[in-house]
C-alpha cells in the first residue's frame, strides 16, 4: 500500500467541496423526481448541471497551472477543461429549448455535445502507454480486448438490442444500436487504457477516476440519447454531472499527490483484475442465457469461447513475462552477491542490540574472521572499550525510525588482537521485508588514521626528540598563563646547550643529533609527567612548570644539572654536557610572550657567568642584553671600519732563540675604551657569529704584513670551529694567500684538538688547506682529546704545548710525553708559554724545535716586530 503521509486532504479545496455537495443534490433531485415525479420545471435540472460543471472547471485550471504537474498532465487537463466548458454551453441551449424559446437549441446542444465529446476523447487517445517491451505491450491490448468483447456483448445485451424490441428492424434502430455500441466501446476502451496500461506522470488514482469519467460520459450520453426505454427525465442531467464529478476527482487527487511528492511512477503491472472480471461477467451471462433460454445463448456463448482464449494468450505471455523477470531477478542477485563477495568494504546486517544476521565475507581481510563466526553473535565485545558508547548512541539513533543514517568511526578487534580503523555508515531498512534490519557499510581506514594521528603529533613535537615544538609549547603556556593564579603558579626554564657547535663541528651531526636525544631524555627524566618539556629549535630547550615555583623549580634544575654532567657515550666518545638556564616566574598581568623573552634573557645572562650557570630573571637584566647588543653592533662596525689592530708574538727556536715566525693576535682599537685584548669581545663575537668575519680580517691582515718579512718566516693564524665549518674557508685562504702574495707554506693555521676530531665540512677544509700546501697547527695541545689516532688521522704538521704544561720545577711527565710523540709522528713540537731560562733549559733538554712565550717576547705591534726581525736571536723580554 502506497505511503500516503503528507498528502493534502482530498476535501480540504472548498471547490472541490463545492462540486461534491452539487453533485449529490443532483443526484437526489434526479432520483426523487423518477420516484414522485416532476418537482419543477425542466431548466432548473439543467442549470443544477452548469453548477456542478463550473466548479470542475475551476479544478481543472489548477491542475493546468500547477507547477508540480509535469508539462504533459498540464496539457491534458487544460484540453480537458476545453471539453467540458463545451458542455455549460450544451446545458444552456437545454435551458433554451425547455424554456420553449423554439426547436433549434435542440440539434444545436446536439452537435455541441458531440464536439465536445470528441475534445474530450482525443487528449486520451493521444495519451501514451507506459508499458515497455513487445511482450508487455502485446499483453496491454490483450486486456483491453478482452474487456472491449466483454464490454461490447454486456452494451449489446442490455443497450444496443432493445433498439430492435417489440417491433421489425428499421434502418433508425439499426444506427441507433450503432452508436451506442460505437460509444460504449469508446468509452469502455479509453477507460480500460487509462487504468490498465497506466500513463507516465499522472498520479494512478487519477488515472482511474479519468477511465471513470469518459466511461460514464460516453456510454451514458449514448444511452441517453438512443435508448427507447429512457426514464421520465433527461438521463443526461444525470450522466454529464456524473462525468463532470468524476473529472473533479482526478483533477483534484493529480494535484494533492502532486503536491505531496507521493505519488508512485505509473508502472505496467504484471497482471490486472479486470479482464478476469470481465470473464466472470460474461460466464455469468453464459450461465443466465441457458437457464432462461434467451435468444442471445449463441452469441454469448461464441463470446465467451473467444474471451477464454484471449485469456489463455494472455495468461502465456504472462508466464512468459514471469519467466524472463525471473531471470532478470536471478541476475541482478548474482551481480549483487558477487559485488558484495569481492567487494573490500566490510557489510553487515544487524539488529539495534548488536546481533549481526548477515557479514559479508570482506570480515576476512579486514578482521580475519569468518563471517559464519560473526554471524549471530554479538559485534559489542569485539569493539574498543572507548568507542562503545560513541557506537550505541549512533545506533540508538538510527534505530529511532526507518531511513535513519548515521556515520560514525571506531575500532574492531581484529583476530591478531590489534584494533582496527573503520568508517561505518549505518542505515536502518527495518522496513525493508528483504532486509528487516540496520544496514552497516564499513571501510578500513586505519592507515589514514596513523598517517593523520602522525602528521597531527608531528605538528605540535619535535621529529628527533619527541619533545613538544615551538607552537605547541606556547599554546601549552598560554594556556597555563590564562590559569595562572595563587594556587596554581607558573615558570619557565629556557635551557641551552654549551658549545653543542662544536660537537657538531667535530664529532658531525650525527652525534650532535645523539646528544640533543640524549639531553631530551635526562631533562624528561627529571621532570614530573605534569611539566612539559620541548625542544625549541637547535640546542634549545623549554621546560614549563605548573604549580611549582621558586626553590622547588631550583631543586629540580639541580636534578638536570647532576644529569647532564653524568658522562654518555656520544659517538664514540665519552661526553659531559653544560647547559645554560634561564628561569622566569609567572605574574599576573605577563603573558606569554613576554615570559619567553623574560627566559631568554635570563638565559642569556647565564651563559655570560659561563658555563652550566643558571640564572632567574631580575628586573634590569634587559639592560644588559641591551649592552651586550649594543657591545655586538660596535663589533661590527669595528670590522667594517678597521678598528681592529694585528698584534705579534715571536715563535723563537730553541735553545738560541732565532725568531722563525710569529702568531698573529687581535686587538680592538676602541674608540672610547682604548685598545681592547681579545678577552673583551672574542666570546661575544662568538656568540653572534661576528667570529666569522672577524677571523677573515685577522687572515688578510696577518698575511698581509707575513709578505714583508724577509726570507721564510712563517706566520700563524688562530682559526675558529665557527670558521672550519664553512664551506668556503679554503676559498678564503687562497684568496687572502692571493692578495698579499705569501706563499702558502709561510701560513699556519692553528686549531684547537677539540675541533680536530671532528668530521664533515671540518675535516674536509683542514685536507683542503693540506692539500694548498697550509701548514696546520693543534693548539693547546694536552687540554682536549688528545690521543694518538689524532695523530695519526689529523693532517698536522705541528703540536703546541699548551702554556699549563710547560715545565716549572715540577713534573715533567706531560711534556716529554708530548715531545716523544712529535718526535715519533715526525711534528714540530712548540712549547707555549715559557717565561724562564730554566723552562727553556728543560725545554731544549727534552726535544722542543720552536717555543714562545713572554721570556723571548711579549705580543707587539707589527712595526716593533719588523725592528727586531733580522737579529740572530730575541733578547728575553723584561718581567
Amino acid at each position: 500500500m502506497p505511503d500516503t503521509t503528507g498528502r493534502l486532504p482530498l476535501l480540504a479545496d472548498r471547490a472541490f467541496q463545492a462540486v461534491t455537495a452539487l453533485t449529490v443534490v443532483d443526484v437526489v433531485a434526479f432520483l426523487s423526481q423518477e420516484r414522485l415525479g416532476r418537482l419543477w420545471p425542466a431548466p432548473v435540472d439543467w442549470l443544477l448541471m452548469i453548477a456542478v460543471i463550473v466548479p470542475t472547471l475551476v479544478l481543472c485550471r489548477r491542475v493546468q497551472t500547477d507547477p508540480a504537474s509535469s508539462p504533459v498532465v498540464r496539457r491534458y487537463w487544460r484540453t480537458v477543461r476545453a471539453g467540458i466548458a463545451l458542455f455549460v454551453g450544451v446545458a444552456g441551449l437545454r435551458v433554451l429549448y425547455e424554456a420553449g424559446l423554439g426547436d433549434w437549441p435542440l440539434p444545436v446542444s446536439v452537435v455541441l455535445h458531440v464536439i465536445g465529446g470528441l475534445v474530450l476523447t482525443w487528449p486520451l487517445v493521444g495519451l501514451p502507454f507506459s508499458a515497455r517491451g513487445r511482450s508487455r505491450k502485446l499483453g496491454v491490448w490483450l486486456d483491453l480486448g478482452t474487456l472491449s468483447a466483454a464490454a461490447g456483448l454486456l452494451i449489446w445485451h442490455f443497450a444496443a438490442s432493445r433498439q430492435f424490441a417489440g417491433g421489425p428492424v428499421t434502418v433508425t434502430g439499426t444506427l441507433s444500436a450503432i452508436v451506442i455500441m460505437g460509444a460504449g466501446l469508446n468509452g469502455v476502451y479509453l477507460a480500460a487504457k487509462v487504468v490498465l496500461a497506466g500513463v507516465d506522470s499522472f498520479a494512478r488514482r487519477g488515472l482511474y477516476w479519468i477511465g471513470a469519467s469518459a466511461l460514464t460520459g460516453g456510454l451514458g450520453s449514448a444511452i441517453a440519447f438512443l435508448h427507447p426505454l429512457q426514464p421520465d427525465g433527461n438521463l443526461l442531467v444525470l450522466v454529464l454531472p456524473l462525468a463532470a464529478y468524476a473529472a473533479a476527482v482526478g483533477a483534484r487527487v493529480q494535484v494533492v499527490d502532486s503536491a505531496a511528492a507521493a505519488r508512485p511512477r505509473s508502472a505496467s503491472r504484471g497482471y490486472s483484475l479486470m479482464p478476469y472480471v470481465a470473464i466472470a461477467a460474461v460466464d455469468a451471462m453464459v450461465i443466465y442465457e441457458n437457464v432462461s433460454g434467451g435468444r442471445n445463448s449463441i452469441l454469448i456463448d461464441g463470446v465467451a469461447v473467444g474471451l477464454t482464449g484471449l485469456v489463455v494468450l494472455r495468461q502465456l505471455i504472462a508466464f512468459r513475462l514471469n519467466d524472463a523477470l525471473l531471470a532478470r531477478i536471478g541476475v541482478q542477485e548474482n551481480r549483487f552477491r558477487l559485488l558484495v563477495q569481492n567487494s573490500t568494504d566490510l557489510v553487515t546486517i544487524g539488529q539495534p542490540s548488536g546481533v549481526l544476521t548477515y557479514v559479508s565475507p570482506a570480515s576476512w581481510g579486514i578482521l580475519g574472521t569468518d563471517p559464519d563466526e560473526l554471524t549471530g553473535a554479538d559485534i559489542t565485545p569485539r569493539m574498543h572499550p572507548d568507542d562503545r558508547a560513541t557506537v550505541a548512541e549512533r545506533i540508538a539513533t538510527v534505530a529511532e525510525a526507518p531511513g535513519n543514517a548515521a556515520t560514525y568511526q571506531a575500532r574492531l578487534r581484529h583476530a591478531d588482537g590489534t584494533y582496527r580503523w573503520l568508517e561505518m555508515i549505518s542505515v536502518n531498512l527495518t522496513a525493508e521485508p528483504s532486509v528487516g534490519g540496520i544496514v552497516s557499510n564499513a571501510r578500513d581506514i586505519t592507515e589514514t588514521r596513523e598517517v593523520r594521528d602522525r602528521l597531527s603529533y608531528e605538528a605540535g613535537h619535535d621529529r628527533l626528540t619527541g619533545l613538544v615544538n615551538r607552537a605547541r609549547f606556547g599554546r601549552r603556556l598560554a594556556a597555563a598563563v590564562a590559569a595562572t593564579g595563587a594556587d596554581l603558579p607558573v615558570s619557565v626554564v629556557l635551557v641551552d646547550l654549551d658549545d653543542f657547535k662544536l660537537v657538531n663541528d667535530t664529532l658531525g651531526h650525527v652525534a650532535g643529533d645523539a646528544l640533543l636525544v640524549h639531553v631530551a631524555g635526562r631533562i624528561r627524566a627529571c621532570v614530573r609527567p605534569t611539566d612539559t618539556v620541548a625542544r625549541l629549535g637547535g640546542d634549545e630547550f623549554a621546560v614549563l612548570f605548573e604549580g611549582i615555583a621558586g626553590p622547588d623549580v631550583d631543586q629540580v634544575l639541580i636534578r638536570i644539572r647532576s644529569a647532564l654532567l653524568e658522562p654518555a657515550v656520544i659517538g664514540g666518545e665519552p661526553m659531559t654536557v653544560h647547559a645554560s638556564f634561564g628561569v622566569v616566574d609567572g605574574s599576573d598581568g605577563v603573558d606569554a610572550g613576554e615570559l619567553l623573552r623574560r627566559a631568554d634573557i635570563a638565559m642569556y645572562e647565564a651563559k655570560d657567568r659561563g658555563e652550566g650557570g643558571c640564572e632567574r630573571y631580575r628586573p634590569g637584566m634587559e639592560a644588559r642584553g641591551a649592552e651586550r647588543r649594543r657591545r655586538a653592533a660596535a663589533l661590527q662596525t669595528a670590522i667594517l671600519e678597521d678598528q681592529l689592530v694585528t698584534y705579534f708574538q715571536p715563535v723563537v727556536t730553541l735553545p738560541d732563540g732565532r725568531i722563525t715566525g710569529a702568531e698573529a693576535l687581535i686587538r680592538w682599537q676602541h674608540p672610547v675604551e682604548g685598545l681592547l685584548g681579545p678577552g673583551a669581545f672574542i666570546d661575544l663575537a662568538e656568540q653572534t657569529g661576528l667570529i666569522v668575519p672577524l677571523g677573515e680580517w685577522v687572515l688578510r691582515a696577518a698575511t698581509r704584513e707575513a709578505a714583508t718579512w724577509p726570507g721564510g718566516l712563517k706566520v700563524s693564524v688562530n682559526v675558529s670551529a665557527r670558521q672550519l665549518r664553512e664551506c668556503g674557508l679554503p676559498a678564503v685562504v687562497a684568496a687572502a694567500l692571493h692578495d698579499s702574495g705569501l706563499p702558502s707554506h709561510r701560513l699556519t693555521v692553528e686549531i684547537t684538538e677539540s675541533v680536530a676530531v671532528g668530521g664533515g665540512a671540518t675535516a674536509d677544509n683542514l685536507q683542503a688547506l693540506r692539500d694548498m700546501g697550509v701548514r696546520l697547527s693543534l693548539d693547546d695541545f694536552g687540554t682536549g682529546a688528545s690521543t694518538l689516532t689524532l695523530l695519526a688521522t689529523c693532517p698536522v704538521h705541528q703540536i703546541k704545548l699548551d702554556r699549563s704544561f710547560a715545565p716549572d720545577g715540577g713534573s715533567e711527565a706531560i711534556a716529554d710525553a708530548v715531545a716523544q710523540m712529535a718526535r715519533a709522528f715526525g711534528l714540530e713540537a712548540v712549547a707555549e708559554g715559557v717565561e724562564t731560562e730554566e723552562q727553556v733549559a728543560c725545554l731544549t733538554r727534552l726535544g722542543y724545535d720552536r717555543a714562545q712565550g713572554f721570556h723571548f717576547a711579549r705580543p707587539m705591534s707589527a712595526a716593533d716586530l719588523r725592528e727586531r726581525i733580522g737579529t740572530a736571536a730575541v733578547k728575553p723580554s723584561l718581567p
